[in-house]
């Protein structure tokens, strides 16, 4: 342990000198004027997530999680998870990163296992997208009325298929234990409020040194990929998907970029002058949450994961996520197009 620990301050130099190193590599590399833009998302990021990651670290040192979390009970009994990951999905309703530093913290402490760490991650992801989602759900449904609602109600039942496939693959591969100790939160240990807060601001220091390392490079860099078109693939699309989809859903596709607000805004009037179906402004909504979802990952997803858990498994969590949300969206998108068949 001794040497380990003298070994932490030249790892934490090294990753500090290859951090910097691809920064300035990045830097370099974007176009000119951007690079403010940038790191001004990388500061919201931080700012954004130490504050929630904070208030959830005292919430949990105070039991008031615990107390909380007896609403995911049932679905993580089920799943024969720890009682930790109910907790932690109750913090992912407001933030998916304090729900995440959550579990690799009771990780490192030895209090969670790699298995059911990940399995907890992965129930956590959907939890946290469906509070996202939720902050501009009802906006959008007065624009788009049953549109608005067709649409929301292929996301949720997306999100719902994801959860669901979770936790029945954690109950499948659980080892032959028993069922975990109830969730309440009767004769927990509660940390007063000075110990609370000092293990608070100690989470998430770490959390904030660990994701600036890792944050900032590839945030740079695929800012970057996205500035020379990589991910520019809209005109190699298969000519049959034209099918499904009029020149006036591409408006909606491109606004879907900008925000499902902007997005809703520019289907409002194609529908109102019949230029484009109830189906057909779902298909390309859905659509664009698959691509969104992707290069969200790719953007924040990744950097902030590998910041918080340890070695590869934040590559392999950010990864099964979104595989996840893409193959539930596109099992949606299938159906959707099914019905613009008959329909047409």
């Amino acid at each position: 342990m001794g040497k380990h620990r003298k070994k932490r301050p030249l790892r934490l130099l090294a990753a500090a000198a290859v951090s910097a190193a691809a920064t300035l590599g990045a830097a370099s590399c974007l176009k000119p004027g951007t690079l403010g833009a940038n790191l001004n998302t990388v500061l919201h990021i931080l700012v954004e997530v130490g504050a929630l990651t904070l208030a959830a670290a005292v919430l949990e040192a105070r039991g008031l999680l615990r107390r909380i979390g007896i609403v995911f009970a049932p679905l993580v009994r089920f799943s024969r998870l720890p009682a930790s990951v109910a907790a932690a999905m109750t913090a992912a309703l407001a933030s998916g990163s304090a729900a995440a530093l959550m579990l690799a913290d009771a990780r490192e402490e030895g209090k969670l296992g790699r298995r059911d760490m990940i399995y907890g991650a992965l129930a956590c992801s959907p939890v946290s997208i469906f509070m996202f989602n939720l902050t501009v759900m009802f906006p959008v449904l007065a624009i788009l009325k049953t549109a608005g609602m067709w649409y929301y109600l292929a996301s949720y039942l997306s999100l719902a298929a994801m959860l669901l496939c979770v936790l029945c693959a954690a109950r499948l591969t659980a080892p032959c234990r028993g069922v975990p100790p109830e969730y309440a939160a009767a004769g927990a240990e509660v940390a007063p409020w000075p110990q609370a807060f000092r293990h608070g601001l100690a989470r998430t220091g770490r959390f904030l040194l660990r994701v600036a390392l890792l944050t900032m490079p590839v945030l740079l860099w695929t800012a970057v990929a996205v500035q020379h078109g990589v991910f520019d693939f809209t005109d190699k699309l298969p000519a049959g998907v034209r099918d499904y989809l009029p020149p006036a859903a591409w408006t909606v596709f491109a606004a879907r970029f900008g925000g499902m607000l902007s997005a809703a805004g520019a289907a409002a009037e194609l529908l109102k002058q019949q230029l484009l179906s109830t189906p057909q402004l779902v298909l390309v909504l859905l659509a664009g949450n698959i691509i969104n979802g992707v290069i969200r990952t790719l953007r924040r997803g990744i950097p902030v994961s590998l910041g918080i858990y340890p070695g590869a498994d934040g590559m392999l969590i950010a990864t099964v996520s979104t595989a996840l949300r893409v193959g539930m969206t596109l099992i949606a998108l299938g159906i959707t197009m099914v019905v613009i068949h008959y329909e047409s």
